[in-house]
Parts: structure tokens; sequence; C-alpha cells
């Protein structure tokens, strides 16, 4: 009869190979050196974490990677992902701030996006897997409750999510040239 952990060496000088962390090493650190996240957040409430927030994806590197996101076809919702987990691993709020700011930083890059003059965006990603056609009973009673969100969501934009003054800051905020835009001469500038 074979034992039972009896492993392969090619397999074993693989997984040795591998630069992973050592299970609890994490645990061994200088209690000195702190990770970001370990100390005092620098923001505990929402509205610098937004300010904050409008600051950095305003910057115009930021605002045209962010345009591009959406141009490749990630959602709305994957972006602020990784900006807000991006924050906190900087140290920048606490994971309960972090939750809080989900919606509103949604909000605010669907609008920074809607200022570039991309109005095609998904804001949430479904899984595919279990894709069944729609009937056509179906999709003209979603069209209508979307034509109706969409009203709503007009009506009530900028009074609903984001605060009036971020608003009027995502206004004034100039959008940046694309690269591939078509280059002005110098009588179009003038």
């Amino acid at each position: 009869m074979a034992e039972k952990n009896q492993y392969s060496q090619e397999g074993l000088a693989f997984l040795g190979k591998m630069e992973r962390p050592i299970a609890g090493q994490s645990l061994t650190n200088s209690p000195e050196s702190k990770y970001a996240w370990e100390q005092p957040p620098k923001f505990v409430e929402m509205q610098p974490a937004l300010d904050s927030m409008f600051l950095d994806l305003t910057e115009p590197d930021a605002y045209e990677a962010i345009v591009n996101l959406v141009d490749d076809g990630n959602s709305i919702a994957d972006i602020a992902q990784i900006i807000l987990y991006a924050g906190f691993e900087e140290g920048l709020y606490n994971p309960d701030l972090m939750m809080l700011l989900i919606e509103p930083s949604m909000y605010l890059i669907m609008s920074l996006v809607e200022k570039a003059g991309r109005l095609d965006y998904t804001i949430l990603k479904e899984d595919d897997e279990d894709y069944e056609e729609p009937t056509d009973e179906e999709i003209s009673y979603l069209e209508n409750i979307l034509n109706k969100s969409k009203k709503k969501v007009d009506d009530n934009k900028k009074s609903v999510k984001l605060p009036r003054d971020l608003t009027d800051k995502i206004e004034t905020v100039e959008v940046p040239e694309s690269l591939l835009a078509k280059s002005k001469t110098e009588e179009e500038v003038e």
C-alpha cells in the first residue's frame, strides 16, 4: 500500500521557487514599520474624503485614465472599487468609510465621465454564465422601467447624491484632450 504523503519532487521544487509570503509572516513585521492601513486613517468623515477624491480624480492623468477605462468597457463599479481599495491601502480611510464612499464615488465617476462626453457606460457588469434571451414582454417591461428611472435620475440628479459644491466643481472641470483627437490649427484655436 502506497503512503498518502508522497509528493513529487518537481512539484515541491516549483512551490519552493514561488515568491509568496510564508503563512504568518505578516505577524513578524517590526511594530515600528506598520502598513498604512494599520495606522489611524487620514479621513474619518465622508465629505473631506470625497473632496480629496475629487481633487485626485480631476488631475489630468487620472481623469484621462478613468475615461480610458470606461472606453475599454470597464464598469463604473469596478473603477470605483479600484480607487477605493487603493485609498484604503494608502491609509486614507478605514473599511467602514470606504464602504460608505462606494455610492458617492460611483456618482462622482459617472459625472466626470459624462462631462467628458461618454454617455454610454456600464454601471455594473453582470455575469453572463446563466444568460437567457429575454422575451419581448420582458424587454418592453424593462424598457418602461428604465425610461421611468432615467426620468427620475434626470429630475433628481443634482440634488440627490453628490453635494452641491462637488457638482459645481464638476461643471468647471476642463476635460483633457485625447491624444487621438484631431489637432487644432492656429486659426481654430483663435
